[in-house]
């Protein structure tokens, strides 16, 4: 009696720790394509064509300083850890604009299979 009892309470432990782990991957798995579906949505940076930050510069560890267009003026400020000081308003004229660099259009993929074929 005490033998078959100990086997029904080893057979339901394994059950209880399958199920566990099926639910654990599960929820990962919903993680996984909630932050994917987040990141994507919009939510995380509102996209809007008024305010965009040209350059960032970090001075020291919580002191950035900062040159951003809002509208149709530049601006810079030091970005502080508590606030932000506004420094000056900028012309066009005396900024250095560069176009970002365009990428290759690559996926990370393909450029990890390069790598692995060259060694």
């Amino acid at each position: 009696m005490l033998v078959s009892l100990y086997g029904i309470s080893t057979l339901a432990s394994v059950f209880k720790l399958v199920l566990l782990l099926l639910v654990f991957f599960l929820l990962l798995i919903a993680a996984h394509y909630f932050t994917k579906w987040y990141a994507k949505s919009g939510y995380v940076n509102a996209r809007t064509a008024n305010i965009s930050i040209l350059e960032s510069q970090q001075l020291s560890p919580g002191k950035n300083i900062i040159i951003a267009k809002i509208g149709n003026k530049y601006v810079s400020f030091l970005l502080l850890k508590d606030n932000a000081v506004l420094l000056t308003e900028l012309k066009e004229e005396e900024l250095t604009i560069t176009a970002p660099p365009e990428t290759s259009g690559k996926s990370f993929k393909d450029i990890l299979m390069k790598v692995k074929d060259n060694k």
